[in-house]
């Protein structure tokens, strides 16, 4: 919701007579928080209210999690890789952890699916840690690759096409997932002293191939945690052109600038979004606090009023023991943490990082699920534990 887009054919101005030849239009306006905060305006063929049919969608069980019951309090690792695909991108995922702001989980489809998706109840953020796959949504495409972020709004319609099945971490913010406000200046340009700017995004691109048909659609909706199948036998995508600035974007890992110190920088100088009651960071391959005396390695800290949530993408993750890529940790507040023995005097002199990873830290307790009780590591908590001699 940074930057102004415009795509296809659209009208001079708002809520006026737009046609295509000697067709009528329809004006769509796709808002966010009722009609004060930012919107699009599509220009569609068919009025979006057409549906030929509504019933229950039953194959995806994720959206109404349940607690796995009292658990007690420790330092977790979820084995993430040992998620095999299954089902397709709506039906298809595991959910780790929960709470009134978010939900956390791992999404591999086998296959792909016709169906479009639509969550009403959460913009939703993808992270794209295997594989490659083009999103199709009501705004266009955008094709992605491994380490991209991809942020889609609420109650926009997309889908997934792919080769073979990808791997993808999602976060569903049920508030809002946004870029920092403090990265823009108040004409809403990016502060040059950003990890990014408006260069190192992409943005929808016109998609013929579901613009400029007839083909019948249907469309899963999920509102309250119910998922409802919709109908359309006409082109519920049907579309001449939109602008505005709400629409999905996409930012690669190797897009973001890292920053670096004196001397070991706390984990919110990486931070990338954030959401109502979470903050995303991306660590990044970069030079080390070049002090003398630095100590490179995170410092044991107490995060007291946040969970932590870290997927390991890439690279030699040295404050970490029996870590692995696709690997999850799982830090919640009221126990400190930090690296395991040997890491924090083991890393005086290193000058470079290369790992990468994205962590989400919480602002109120996450609840673990059943689900992801199985990809748990038995061992991890106990890799604290330093060796006597």
């Amino acid at each position: 919701m940074f930057r102004y887009m415009q795509l296809g054919n659209i009208a001079p101005m708002h809520h006026t007579a737009h046609y295509a030849g000697s067709k009528l239009l329809n004006e769509y306006c796709f808002t966010r928080e009722g009609f004060e905060e930012p919107y699009s305006i599509l220009y569609m063929h068919h009025p979006p209210t057409g549906e030929s049919m509504r019933e229950v969608y039953s194959e995806a069980a994720w959206g109404r999690p349940t607690s796995r019951g009292e658990a007690i309090l420790e330092r977790r690792h979820f084995r993430g890789w040992q998620v095999q695909p299954e089902k397709d991108f709506i039906a298809g995922r595991t959910l780790l952890a929960f709470n009134d702001d978010l939900t956390y989980g791992l999404c591999h489809p086998a296959a792909e699916e016709k169906t479009f998706f639509a969550n009403n109840d959460a913009d939703e953020l993808f992270f794209l840690y295997k594989g490659s796959a083009t999103l199709q949504s009501l705004f266009g495409r955008i094709k992605l690759r491994e380490g991209d972020y991809l942020v889609i709004p609420r109650s926009c319609p997309y889908r997934f096409r792919f080769d073979t099945p990808p791997g993808l971490l999602y976060v569903e913010g049920r508030r809002d997932i946004d870029i920092p406000q403090e990265f823009r200046h108040d004409a809403g340009q990016f502060k040059m002293d950003a990890p990014y700017s408006e260069r190192s995004f992409r943005y929808p691109e016109w998609d013929a191939d579901l613009f400029e048909n007839e083909e019948p659609v249907s469309i899963v909706r999920k509102r309250q945690g119910a998922f409802t199948r919709t109908h359309y036998s006409e082109n519920y995508f049907r579309l001449e052109g939109w602008d505005g600035y709400v629409y999905p974007y996409a930012i690669n890992l190797d897009a973001i600038q890292p920053k670096t110190g004196r001397v070991h920088l706390p984990p919110t100088s990486h931070l990338t979004f954030v959401g109502g009651g979470f903050a995303v960071m991306s660590f990044l391959p970069r030079p080390l606090d070049f002090d003398a005396k630095a100590v490179p390695c995170p410092f044991y800290h107490s995060s007291v009023n946040c969970d932590e949530l870290l997927f390991y993408h890439s690279g030699n993750f040295t404050s970490r023991k029996g870590i692995e890529r696709g690997s999850i940790s799982y830090h919640p507040s009221g126990i400190p943490h930090g690296p395991h023995p040997g890491a924090y005097a083991g890393s005086i002199g290193s000058k470079q990082t290369e790992e990468q990873a994205v962590m989400v830290d919480t602002f109120a307790p996450m609840t673990l699920t059943a689900e992801g009780e199985a990809l748990e590591d038995p061992d991890y908590p106990k890799s604290w534990q330093e060796t006597r001699k």
